[in-house]
């Protein structure tokens, strides 16, 4: 199901020291983490954009979404990027009341992301996912009116996703950790082969290898 009021971004702002070259390019059976990323999301979400910092020509020329540095310079981590995703989606998208949030090196997160994050939400702001009993901050839905608050506290240092959204009504949802981490990082080399054997094992289970 695509919620028409839940727009989509892309987090691809961050340096990828660990990997030694940028992650979104990184391959997993021939094809680009970037691209996993953006063949789940656009199950979930009717509007996408990819927030990066670096390389926006290329990523502009491959796909049809819009690319959109950091609003704040610095490279100031994904809280920049969050506000960054919600500054754009006011100001692009109307009808836009939440903004989900997919980190590129995260490829294997589940296609029913959005509706369990929709799911019996009352009066919630934000809403994160946790798997074995780990918090997955950065794999978050926020509600856009959040971008004003965001921007004052990261004028005043905060840096941390978990230290902005502390004083804010927070959901977590909890996603089942069967074979594999539906929220597994890849940021090294090391965990590019763990990547390769989680997807082989992902798609044999949804019945789509490639």
């Amino acid at each position: 199901m695509i919620h028409n009021d839940v727009v989509g971004i892309i987090l691809s702002g961050g340096k990828s020291r660990r990997m030694g070259s940028d992650k979104s390019f990184k391959k997993i059976k021939k094809i680009n983490m970037l691209d996993l990323v953006i063949e789940r999301a656009l199950k979930q979400v009717n509007s996408l954009a990819i927030n990066s910092n670096s390389k926006r020509n290329a990523l502009s020329k491959k796909y049809d979404l819009e690319i959109i540095p950091d609003c704040i310079k610095g490279n100031l981590g994904p809280l920049a990027g969050i506000l960054t995703g919600l500054e754009w989606a006011k100001k692009n998208n109307g009808n836009c009341k939440w903004v989900i949030f997919f980190p590129v090196d995260s490829p294997f997160f589940p296609n029913d992301l959005v509706n369990k994050f929709m799911d019996n939400l009352i009066d919630e702001k934000i809403v994160m996912a946790k798997s074995n009993n780990r918090l997955h901050p950065v794999f978050s839905m926020w509600r856009i009116e959040l971008s004003d608050n965001l921007k004052k506290s990261l004028g005043k240092g905060i840096r941390k996703i978990e230290d902005f959204t502390k004083k804010i009504q927070t959901r977590v949802v909890n996603f089942s950790f069967i074979s594999y981490d539906p929220f597994f990082n890849v940021n090294s080399p090391d965990d590019l082969k763990r990547a390769n054997d989680i997807f082989e094992l992902l798609n044999l289970e949804e019945g789509n290898l490639k």
